[in-house]
């Protein structure tokens, strides 16, 4: 590690990347360390350990840049070389103490999965419809019994459990021990989300604020 910190120019050099989803009550201030993950020389992160870059009276979220953080690390520890790892931007995001939504957010999860539910299983009648999964049924009851049914129960029941089965063995609903090392596809889809709507937050505040 010892040739990262080779002086250059006669001054050390520093390394820093911005934390992901960085998120503060409202009314509190944001220091640098808040902001970024730094590799430097103790003494650097000493100077800039009480560094606020955003006040307590901020209240809006903020974007803040690699330019920013270089030019406040400049200005209070007196280095030349900082340089940036990764994102050069992140978006410093403000929100109310949780306690008093927890029930507006549960009864929102709540509604949110029975229009799901309906809507999924309106989608899976409108496209038995369509195909006359009922006649299938009612051959294959047959097939296996003999019997002539109006209502082959003993094909339709098994079907419909194999249906939420197979969806929950294709969302990985069952591997919950081994979720952290292989996330299934839900788990993938709302990182991708949550990235590109951390990213397009990003680029409209810094709309807003340019």
């Amino acid at each position: 590690m010892r040739a990262f910190m080779e002086p250059v120019n006669g001054n050390s050099s520093v390394f820093f990347q911005f934390k992901p989803n960085i998120v503060k009550k409202t009314g509190e201030p944001v220091y640098l360390t808040d902001v970024i993950e730094i590799f430097c020389p103790q003494g650097v992160k000493e100077s800039i350990d009480d560094m606020i870059v955003v006040p307590a009276d901020q209240n809006k979220d903020h974007v803040i840049t690699a330019i920013e953080v270089i030019r406040l690390i400049s200005e209070k520890a007196g280095i030349s070389d900082i340089r940036v790892i990764g994102d050069g931007k992140a978006l410093i995001e403000y929100k109310e103490p949780q306690s008093s939504k927890v029930i507006v957010g549960l009864l929102k999860a709540v509604l949110t999965a029975l229009l799901l539910m309906i809507g999924s299983a309106l989608a899976i009648m409108y496209f038995h419809a369509d195909v006359n999964m009922h006649q299938v049924h009612s051959t294959l009851h047959y097939i296996i019994t003999g019997e002539k049914s109006a209502r082959p129960l003993l094909i339709s029941i098994p079907y419909s459990i194999g249906i939420g089965i197979g969806i929950a063995v294709f969302f990985d609903v069952f591997s919950i021990r081994r979720k952290r090392h292989r996330p299934g596809p839900l788990e993938l889809e709302v990182y991708t989300y949550e990235k590109e709507f951390y990213s397009y937050r990003k680029d409209e505040e810094e709309k807003e604020e340019g």
